[in-house]
């Protein structure tokens, strides 16, 4: 993963499961977090191009992404 990345857009908090868009180095990757009783459970998707990211990104949030 790359060492310095900020989230730039992210889902509701509310719901138990959060995704955050989150870019740095020119590259982009999609963080899943899921806010168990024991803590949270993070999953990263490999690192794309932003271009690509914003794409998955917005499937994602239109109930296209898998």
């Amino acid at each position: 993963m790359l060492e310095r990345v900020r989230p730039v857009a992210w889902t509701c908090a509310c719901r138990a499961t959060v995704y955050e868009l989150c870019q740095g180095g020119g590259r982009a990757f999609i963080r899943k977090i899921v806010q168990l009783d024991g803590g949270p459970v993070v999953h990263e998707t490999p690192c794309w191009s932003i271009g690509s990211a914003q794409s998955v990104w917005a499937d994602l949030l239109s109930g296209g992404a898998r």
